[in-house]
This record gives C-alpha cells, sequence and structure tokens, in this order.
C-alpha cells in the first residue's frame, strides 16, 4: 500500500487529555503510542521540528472549550497539539502514490477549512508534538487546495519551523477591509429611541443589492425613504434582532444601545457609527475584530455609505509614527523587524516591553538597519516609570499621537491605554489574540469623526504561508533571527513552560525525534556538541551545518 522507509512501530508523543498544562501527555511526560499505518488516501510524516506557540498554550488551558477543538471529551478523544510543523513524508498511501513520494519535505498551512468547516492541524487534527502524523484528505485536499507547501532541502528544519508564525505576523498587515457593503448581504441600520432624521443610504450600498435590511427606532419616514433609494423591502423591527448581520450602521445612538447593537456583527461584519458622537470611550467586543474580523469605522452626517473608504490601509502609514507594546517579545520582535526592514514603513518607532533581556536583544539585532534607514528607534520598558511618567514619555515621542500602534499584549487594561494614544487616521492592530466577547474602551468620536480604526487577524492563508516562504527563500527576509532556542521531545513541556514564562527573546523549536536534547538557548547552543559554535554565520545565526551537528549527535542522522 506504501513505499518502503525506516519507520519504527512506537512513537514518542504529547497528547491533550484534557484541559490545562497537567493533562498534557502523562506524568509530565511524552507517552509512547502506536505508529500510525496510512490508509490509501493518506500520507504518514516525520515530524522533523515543531515551534511552540502562545497559541498553544492556549489550546492546553482550554481543552475541549476552544473553538478550534472537535474532540467532545478529551479524556477518550485526546488530539495531539502542535501547529509550526515542518514534515517528512515516510510512507505514501496508494492512491496518493502519483502525487507524492517519501523523502519530500513541507509545512504545513495549519488553518484547514472543508466545505467551510474548521479542522486546525494541532486542533482538531493530530498535530506536530508527535514523532510521526497522518495527513488526511482534509489536508491534502480541502478548500484551498493541499495545505502543505514543499521546503527545499537547503533550509534547516528549525528555520522552516518558523515560517508559519512569521507569516501569520505578514498576513496581519494583509488584511483586506471591505470597502462596501457586502454583495447580497445582510444590513441593520439602529438609530436612537425616538429618532425623526432622516438617513440616506448611498449608491455604496444601492450597489450592493442587499438581500435582507433591518431597522431598529427609525420613523416611518425614514424608512420609507431609505427602502424607495435602495428598492427592497425594508423590515422595521421592535427591538434589536438576532446577531448575524455583515453590515451594521448605528446612528446617533446612545450608549448603552450602541453597545449592545455593536454585538450583533456576523463574522467579518463591518459596524458603521453614523452621527454626532461625544468624546467618550464606550465598551465594545474587541476580540471579535482578532477572531472573528470585525472592523468598526464611521462617518458624520447621515449617508451610511459616508463610513466606507477612510483609512481602510492594514499596514504602516509610511513614515510615521509607530509603537509596538510588546515588540521585543517572541512574536513582537517580528513584528519590530519588518517594521524596521520595511522600506515604506515607519520613520519613528517606539518599542516597549517589560524585560530588559528583550529588550537589549532586538535592539542589537536591529541595530544596524535602524542605522541605515536613520529611524529614530527608542526602546523603553515600562514598570520603570510611574504612569503619569509612561504617560508623558508617550505624548513626547508623538505629541500629535501615533499612527500606528501594533497591540502584542494580550491584556485589555494595556489595550485601552494605548488607544487613547492614537492620531488622527490611527490604526491599531490587535495581533495578540484578546477573546471574542472581551469588550475594549473605544473612543466612539475617535471612530466616527476622526478616522481612527482597530484590525486584527488570526492565523494566515495559504497564500500568505507562500509569500512569506518565498521571501525566505529569496533572501528578502531572515526568520532565522527569531530562532531563540531548541530542545528534544522530552523537553517540550518545558519548552512551553518558558513560552509561558518568556524566558527566551524569541521563538522556542522542538526537534521530535531527537528525544534527549535538552532544552537549550541559542546563545549557549555551544554546549550542546562539540564544534558546532564553528558552523554558525558570521552574524551568529543558526545554519544547515549546525542542525545537522545536533541531529547528527541526538538523533543518529
Amino acid at each position: 500500500m506504501s513505499c518502503k522507509c525506516d519507520v519504527p512501530k512506537k512513537m514518542l508523543a504529547w497528547p491533550l487529555y484534557g484541559a490545562g498544562m497537567e493533562h498534557l501527555g502523562k506524568d509530565d511526560k511524552p507517552v509512547e503510542i502506536d505508529v500510525p499505518e496510512p490508509q490509501a488516501g493518506e500520507l504518514l510524516v516525520r515530524i522533523d521540528a515543531i515551534g511552540l506557540c502562545f497559541s498553544d498554550v492556549k489550546l492546553i488551558r482550554a481543552g475541549e472549550g476552544h473553538p478550534r477543538v472537535i474532540s467532545g471529551d478529551l479524556s477518550v478523544d485526546p488530539v495531539i497539539p502542535g501547529h509550526e510543523a515542518v514534515m517528512t513524508v515516510v510512507r505514501v498511501g496508494d492512491s496518493l502514490k502519483s502525487k507524492f513520494k517519501c523523502g519530500q519535505r513541507f509545512i504545513i498551512q495549519a488553518n484547514i477549512y472543508v466545505n467551510g468547516k474548521g479542522f486546525a492541524f494541532g486542533y482538531a487534527i493530530d498535530g506536530g508534538m508527535a514523532q510521526y502524523s497522518i495527513l488526511d484528505e482534509r489536508v491534502l485536499n480541502g478548500d484551498e487546495g493541499c495545505y502543505l507547501l514543499p521546503v527545499g532541502d537547503e533550509t534547516p528544519s528549525a528555520v522552516a519551523a518558523l515560517m508559519e508564525p512569521w507569516t501569520c505576523v505578514q498576513a496581519s498587515y494583509m488584511i483586506e477591509n471591505r470597502t462596501a457593503p457586502k454583495q447580497s448581504g445582510s444590513m441593520l441600520i439602529v438609530a436612537g429611541e425616538g429618532s425623526t432624521k432622516i438617513y440616506t443610504a448611498g449608491e455604496l450600498l444601492k450597489a450592493a443589492t442587499p438581500a435582507r435590511v433591518c431597522t431598529v427606532n427609525l420613523c416611518e419616514a425614514a424608512v420609507k425613504s431609505l427602502s424607495r433609494e435602495l428598492e427592497v423591502e425594508i423590515e422595521s423591527l421592535d427591538a434589536l434582532p438576532e446577531s448575524g448581520f455583515d453590515d451594521l450602521f448605528i446612528c446617533d445612538c446612545p450608549r448603552e444601545l450602541a453597545e449592545r447593537a455593536g454585538k450583533l456583527g456576523a463574522c467579518g461584519a463591518v459596524i458603521s457609527f453614523i452621527g454626532d458622537y461625544p468624546d467618550e470611550e464606550w465598551a465594545f467586543d474587541v476580540g471579535s475584530i482578532h477572531y472573528a474580523g470585525w472592523f468598526y469605522q464611521g462617518a458624520e452626517g447621515s449617508c451610511l455609505a459616508a463610513a466606507y473608504n477612510r483609512n481602510v490601509r492594514s499596514s504602516w502609514k509610511q513614515g510615521g509614527v509607530c509603537w509596538l507594546p510588546g515588540g521585543a517579545g517572541a512574536m513582537g520582535q517580528m513584528h519590530t523587524q519588518m517594521a524596521v526592514e520595511s522600506a515604506d514603513g515607519p520613520a519613528r518607532i517606539l518599542v516597549s516591553d517589560m524585560d530588559d533581556t528583550r529588550i537589549e536583544n532586538v535592539s542589537n539585532l536591529l541595530a544596524d538597519t535602524i542605522e541605515e534607514r536613520g529611524i529614530e528607534f527608542k526602546t523603553v520598558n515600562p514598570s520603570k516609570f510611574t504612569a503619569e511618567e509612561f504617560e508623558k514619555l508617550l505624548k513626547d515621542f508623538a505629541p500629535d499621537g501615533f499612527d500606528d500602534i501594533v497591540m502584542l499584549v494580550p491584556v485589555l487594561p494595556v489595550l485601552n491605554s494605548s488607544a487613547r494614544e492614537m492620531a488622527e487616521d490611527g490604526l491599531m492592530n490587535i495581533f495578540a489574540g484578546i477573546p471574542t466577547g472581551q469588550e475594549g474602551a473605544v473612543n466612539v468620536q475617535g471612530i466616527a469623526s476622526r478616522g481612527m480604526r482597530f484590525i486584527g487577524s488570526s492565523g494566515s492563508k495559504t497564500a500568505h504561508l507562500r509569500y512569506t516562504l518565498g521571501l525566505a527563500e529569496s533572501g528578502a527576509l531572515a526568520p532565522v533571527t527569531a530562532l531563540a532556542a531548541v530542545g528534544g521531545m522530552k523537553a517540550l513541556k518545558a519548552g512551553l513552560n518558558a513560552v509561558i514564562n518568556a524566558d527566551f527573546p524569541g521563538k522556542t523549536v522542538i526537534f521530535p525525534n531527537c528525544p534527549d536534547m535538552p532544552l537549550t538557548a541559542i546563545n549557549n547552543i555551544s554546549s550542546l556538541a562539540d564544534d558546532i559554535e564553528e558552523s554558525l554565520d558570521n552574524k551568529g545565526f543558526y545554519t544547515l551545518e549546525t542542525e545537522c551537528k545536533l541531529l547528527e549527535k541526538f538523533s543518529g542522522r
């Protein structure tokens, strides 16, 4: 049924048997299980490297409560986590022999969808915290086709394992916010109780030919006017309906009504504040900006279509002022590197982080590029300042506010305080995943009148991963700069605890088939093998030769 390759009968794996780190593996150790045998339409792959991510920690902590887990009871139907995987094909099912062969190397796009339903690798499908894994039709023939991308032999597995997190970073600056209402979608228009104001739709709404339009609190004359303009029958409701609307218009609403109406979006909803709003912070679901792709926008006046097309960018303002809270952490470092290296990026960059070691690391890493580009670059540890002193520092650095704030700390109070520092037409990228449903303090006047916008994304698409891989293979991106530690299979849980505690200023990669490799910082890699330091490049970065030495000692390959 398959090609022959030297594959053992047993393997080590870290199944998740329930919510909590204590339920990962058994007795804080990996478990020994059978190596699965592929069926005709399946591949058996060896996991060569797996990157550890804080998303793994979120999964482990949530267990069955995680939205991407499909097991109803992990104690009897466990899942093996790990989505930042590099793999080699070692068995090919009979029906796949014309497409795959043993020895092919791949990385995987973990956000797998089949007929619109998510089957994420490492969440719903057994992932990379194992020595081997089965890939079936969901991976090989999903909604985006095959979710595997080939990797050349010249790319070390530890570096290839960094492609997925780098892709998530890249994708967060490639968000395509809608610039018009969803075609044939659903609209909800809500006004304050007793409203007599007449609102116009505008050409964008007419062109969208909405399938459903509902209104709440609009007077009869306003409903009739919109119905004539849109040439559609409008449902005039007595109260707010259930959620699920593609485009919401919150028109001159008081706070309590606006906050309730703002929760009624479908996935990918655009929520527009129309009219005059006070200079106040109201509570809106910022978690859904990251996980559901919600986009808040607005405009003064009475034309609903006027809310679209102002400040819909997703990347930095060229030559602008940028602040990265948490910008020296494992993922934050990647964002900071992109901001510094981008030719059309910001001219002034502030990085705040609570760890001096991480701050020193990112400053040293990017020093040459900062000098070459002539960027004004400042790092700061907020813990060394009073709240008043830190606020003054922010005002001194950005007197007119920040054009871009990249939120790399998933903490609501930090988001709330940071949002107050946005400039007119400022953009906050909520990269750190605040759970769906959690509400942040959002200035409604800033959105409606001053063009402030909030964006976010969760994961990436296969096209994004292909783009990042192309950058790396062309030399335009050096993903290895994010590699901070390596270890073997038995050190995986220690590696996860290091992620939780931010012990390393960058990413940790585990080699599942090197069971006894100790968890080791890259700056101490010389302790792992003789002469390994000589294999590093002239900047001290990990190379293919470095990896070969590690594998020779710890895996016998």
